[in-house]
Formats: C-alpha cells, structure tokens, sequence
C-alpha cells in the first residue's frame, strides 16, 4: 500500500487566493526582463574581458601539442603529453583560425560553454519554469568561469558541456529518445572519450534513459542501445585509425594509456579518496546546493526517467574523479551540470503551491529560493567579476596591459609559497627569444614553461613539451631521456629555458640536476645570458653553435 495514499488528515478550507493586480504583474514581468537584460549584458561582458586572460601552463602545454596538427604531425609521437586527443583539438583549430594567441583559444571556450549553459537551461526549463531555467544557465556558466584564468580553457569544461548536449535532450524527451538523438549522445559520449577515457563510464546516462522509457519494446530498447554504443564508438574508431594510417598509434597508447598507468598514476598528492570527496562537498557552492539536490532527488523520485540517468550521470563523472586518483579543482568539473539538474528540481519544489500550501509556508518558500539564488550568485559570480574588474581598470582606465599580465601568477599550497609560474616572465621570455633567434634556431624548455616556446613559435628539438616524463621515476624515463640526449646532440637548442616544475618542491637547479646527462651537457655548452622572473635563459656558447651549424651543413648535403 502507498503510505502517503493511507494517510488522511483532517478536511480543512483551501487557502484563500488573491489573484495579483494587472499592474502589479506587469511591474514585476518588466523587473524580471531588466534583470535578465542586465545578467545578459554582464556576461556578454565577462565573455569579452575573458579574451584578455592568459595562458596558465596547463594551456601553454596544450598549445604546443595541438600545434602538432597544424603542421601536419601528431600528439604523442611529435609532441608528449598524456591527455587525450581530442583535448588538443580546440587549440588546434584556434591556432589555424587566428594564430598563436590565447584570445582565439578563448573564444572557442566561450562558445563551446556558452552552448552547454544554454541546452542545460533549456532542459531545465522544460523541467521546471523559464525562471529557474534561465538561472541554471547562468550557473553553469559561471560556475566554470569561477575556476579563473588557470583552469579555464580546459578539456574539463569541454567535457562538461559536451556531456549536456549528449544527455540533458533525453531527459525532456516527450517519449522515447529516437534513434538521431541517441546518436549524437552517441558520438559526443566518444568524443570525450577522446579527451579522458574514464569519460566514456558517463554513457550509462543515455543507457538508463533507454532502458526506463516508458511504453516501449525491448527489442526496441535494444536497438536504441546499439544505436548509442556504435555512435559511442566510432569516434573512437576513427581516432584510432587515424593515428594508425600516420604511424603514430603505438606512441599514443604508450603515452596516452601505459604511462599514466605505470608512472603518473603513482605520483602522490597527500589527498585520499575520503578527504578528495569531502574536500568538494565542502565547497561553498557545492554545500550550499546539497539540500535542494536532496529535495530534487526526492521530488523527481516518481519520475524514474528522468532521476536515474541524472544520478547515473553524477556517478560515472565521480568515478572518473576517483580513477584519475588525485582530486584536483578542475576533475570536478564535469559534475557541475548533473547537480544543478538537481538542484533545479528541488527549488521548483520548493516554489510550487501544493494544493495545502498557505501564503506563509510558500512564502517562506520563495524567500529560501531567492536567498540561496543570491549566494550562488554570488558565490560563482565572484572569480568571473573580478576578472571583469581587472580587465576594465588595466586596459580601459590605466591602458597597461604588462601590469594586468604581471598581476596572474601561480604557487603551491605549501610553506614555501615560491611562484612556479609568472605569465609576465612568460610573456617577456617569449619575446626575448624571437627578437634573439631565428625561425628555424631550436629552443628547448625545462620546467612547466611551454608557453613560452609556443609564443616564441620557435622549434623544439625534442617531442617532449614539459619536463616531467624526462624527471618523474618509472619505466619509461630512461628511454625518454636517451631519446632526449640524442635530440640534443643532433640539434642543440640555440636557447636553453630552465623554469620550475609544478609536481616536486626543487628549486630550478635541483630540478635539473635530476636529470645529471642533461646538466652536465647545459655546463658544458651554454652560459647564463638571462634571467626574468622564474625563468633563467642559457645561450649556447659558440662551440656548440659551431657543432649545431655543423649537423646543419651535414644534413643539408
């Protein structure tokens, strides 16, 4: 027996309704429009100042490894990083389209986050209201833009939007999902495949919208499956074949898959699985929408179509989390959408007017939506807004873009809090570099700093893009450094950048001296000719220049 159906209560005279005065909803209508017009202008407006907002290292590595495309080469075997092939492709195309900036990067950013916000407001919508809809959308925006300039622009937030695309249509799908709907989740679910691979677990989501469809075969069901799952793969297929017809498959599932499997994933982060999942629930964000996800998870409870793929959704983006081992700010990103989904359903809740809802208790209703709507927004909106305000007052009112680029810097959580990473000495290294080389003068990196030879646009003479799999013990990085010591025997650098590395507490020298073959050859051939900021620049002493001419004419003939 339905417990709430055997419950009765005492017959009581509904509530008396007062229908609003005509000019009292007008007044309000208009109020909602200017506050939406406003919303709309100071986004548009953070969208344009985030153009301004410059690499972080993460973006420099990026960069230099989508640059691989463009010129007709590959991720892994011409340029090492360890994310997915897809990560890359945004810089990739914002290169081609508008050169070696971090304004064409963020434009992309801006846009593809822009979509998702605006299908998750619409799924939303169609759940609850225009209202909370809209809200959700502007959510979802800022809270990405909150991560600021250094976890921006990253596969995450890409992920993140491409996982609404890929599931929120479903939720709201008037019966079943068709079979076009279910393979673009299809082909979107593998495409942040390519990104992450533990993204894949997220095609549960569409998978129990399948299978909880109401009013359908299973013979159905299950075409509908294989529908997803061939959509699921085929972009994956497609990668694989495409680094297989360039002879490149082997080096991308070696650094791709094997090595963060062998060595990266043994790197220690001093965060356990408990203290990574408490340390996100304790956000101010996240702790402030856990009641009302609660209220949405109880109040969608009878609607199993739309509960389980949401939770589905939430499980598979925290699993991920888990797999990937180290709890960093930006993993989590990808679980914003599917708690906001939630989120959404219990304000709705809170807002509607049962038929034994009286003024004060709806009241009190809308007066806890609207408290905690204004300190999510403020909240979220507080990292984009002051990027905003730094924006204006540097470019608009002191007309001093090197300040506003020397204000952005990075250092650890640790005692030290020694910067590891200056964007103004990147900035400035970068130009140094180009003013003293030529086009074709290779410049090698040591540290974090791919930035800095990416906006030098200056060859590297080896694959490896950052310092870390030439450093970080394991099977690989013997044969990583041999690679590296002929590279710079065949071609030595014309300029040797020794930055800081973000993973081990080492001061430039004691990075370097990790690595005893290469220190030795730097003492050997190069002289200090510069220091800025973080980076120290070695010039290759004239001997060495003569042996690189030499190689030069050597190949040449």
């Amino acid at each position: 027996m339905d417990i709430e159906r055997s419950l009765t209560f005492p017959a009581r005279p509904a509530p008396a309704r007062h229908r609003a005065p005509l000019g009292a909803l007008r007044s309000a209508g208009q109020a909602m429009t200017l506050l939406l017009a406003a919303a709309c202008a100071i986004t548009a407006l953070h969208a344009l100042s985030s153009l301004a907002l410059p690499f972080g290292w993460d973006q420099g590595i990026m960069a230099s490894v989508g640059s691989s495309y463009v010129h007709g080469g590959l991720p892994y075997a011409d340029s090492w990083d360890m994310k997915g092939p897809a990560a890359y492709l945004p810089y990739t195309l914002a290169e081609f389209l508008f050169g070696r900036t971090m304004w064409g990067v963020r434009i992309l950013d801006v846009v593809i986050v822009g979509l998702g916000a605006f299908c998750l407001g619409q799924s939303v919508r169609a759940l609850t209201n225009a209202l909370i809809g809209t809200s959700a959308a502007f959510a979802f925006y800022y809270w990405i833009a909150a991560g600021g300039w250094f976890f921006t622009a990253a596969p995450e937030s890409w992920a993140a939007a491409a996982c609404v695309l890929a599931i929120a249509p479903l939720l709201t799908a008037p019966s079943a999902p068709t079979h076009r709907q279910l393979a673009l989740s299809g082909l979107l679910i593998g495409g942040v495949g390519l990104i992450k691979p533990v993204y894949l677990a997220v095609g549960i989501a569409p998978l129990l919208a399948i299978a909880l469809a109401p009013g359908i075969s299973l013979r159905r069901r299950a075409a509908l499956a294989l529908t997803l799952g061939l959509g699921s793969a085929l972009p994956v297929i497609g990668a694989g074949l495409y680094f297989a017809s360039k002879g490149g498959l082997a080096r991308a599932i070696e650094v791709h898959i094997l090595y963060p499997v062998s060595t990266y994933s043994h790197l220690p982060t001093g965060t356990s699985l408990t203290e990574g999942i408490a340390t996100f629930l304790a956000r101010p964000v996240v702790a402030l929408l856990c009641p009302f996800i609660a209220l949405g998870v109880w109040s969608w409870r009878r609607q199993p179509q739309i509960l389980w793929p949401v939770l589905g959704w939430i499980a598979a983006m925290v699993l991920a989390v888990i797999l990937q081992g180290k709890y960093y700010y930006y993993q989590w990103v990808p679980c914003y959408a599917p708690l906001l989904l939630l989120a959404a359903g219990g304000i709705h809740t809170l807002l509607q007017d049962g038929p034994q809802a009286d003024g004060a208790r709806a009241g009190a209703g809308r007066f806890i939506a609207a408290a905690a709507a204004i300190t999510l927004a403020a909240q979220v909106c507080a990292m984009p807004l002051r990027d905003t305000a730094k924006f204006l007052y540097y470019f608009a009112l002191e007309r001093a873009p090197d300040r506003y680029y020397a204000s952005f810097h990075f250092a650890p959580d640790n005692a030290s809090g020694a910067r590891i990473y200056e964007v103004a000495a990147e900035r400035e290294a970068a130009r140094y570099i180009a003013a003293h080389t030529g086009p074709a003068d290779p410049v090698f990196v040591w540290g974090n700093d791919a930035t800095v030879q990416y906006l030098a646009d200056r060859p590297n003479p080896t694959r490896f893009s950052f310092e870390m799999p030439l450093s970080l013990d394991g099977e690989y990085r013997a044969a990583y450094r041999a690679e590296a010591m002929a590279a710079f025997h065949r071609a030595p650098p014309v300029y040797f950048v020794a930055g800081m590395n973000w993973w081990a507490a080492d001061t430039k020298a004691q990075s370097l001296a990790r690595f005893p073959e290469l220190a030795a050859f730097v003492k050997a051939h190069y002289h200090l000719e510069k220091s800025i900021g973080t980076l120290d620049l070695y010039r290759l002493d004239q001997t060495g220049l003569a042996h690189l001419r030499k190689t030069m004419n050597l190949e040449a003939r």
